[in-house]
This record gives C-alpha cells, structure tokens and sequence, in this order.
C-alpha cells in the first residue's frame, strides 16, 4: 500500500534498498515505510533480509529535522533487547529521492542505502 501512495512530504512513505554491514560484509534487502508521529518524531517501520531467505523487521522512531541545505537529518536509537545486538543506534539523510543512513548495534554496524520505489 504505501508503495503506491504519494507521500504528503518528503520523508513518509515507502523506501526499498539494502543495508550493507561494514563489520562482516553481510548484505541484503531493506524496506521501510515512514509515518509522521508528531512534531519531529517518525516512526521508520524496517524490514531487512539477509542469506536469501531470512528477514526480520522492528520499527524506530526517530527524530527528523531539515538540515538547512534542503534535506533532513534523521536520528533514532532503540533497545532491541539482547538477542538482536541490545542498543541500535541509526543517523542519516534524506535528500530528494534517497536516504542514506548508518547503523550501529553490539553486534553489527553498516550503511543502509534505500530510495523511493
């Protein structure tokens, strides 16, 4: 649904693209569907893949500001508890068509480069 709706604005809506591990070289799809929670908070519902047949999905909210050159900065962190790496922590952009952001976990950090569909 969200993959055919048209955002209100530039950061909600549907994203796909891939995260890519930077501690082991891991690698695979990303989805993210982005809503307005209120203020400068949005919740980024992520859907990742990996080895071509596992996937896994949590949401974050973030804290989205424009970053005075026509884009926004977004930055969230979440406890996804022991099992998943404990604390996430994510810190990007989002210019036009593109969001590029990295991540940080106990047990993993990377990049996440996602686009509009």
């Amino acid at each position: 649904e969200a993959k055919r709706s048209h955002p209100a604005d530039p950061v909600s809506g549907a994203w796909v693209g891939t995260w890519r591990s930077t501690a082991n070289g891991h690698t695979g799809g990303l989805r993210a569907v982005v809503t307005k929670q209120s203020g400068d908070t949005w919740n980024f519902r992520y859907r990742a893949s990996w080895a071509k047949i596992l996937c896994a999905g949590f949401s974050l909210d973030a804290t989205v500001k424009p970053d005075g050159k026509g884009g926004w900065l977004v930055s969230g962190t979440k406890d996804l508890g022991p099992a998943f790496g404990g604390t996430f922590t994510s810190a990007g952009t989002i210019r036009g068509e593109v969001f590029n952001a990295g991540y940080d976990a106990k047990m993993d950090r990377g990049v996440m480069e996602l686009r509009r569909p």
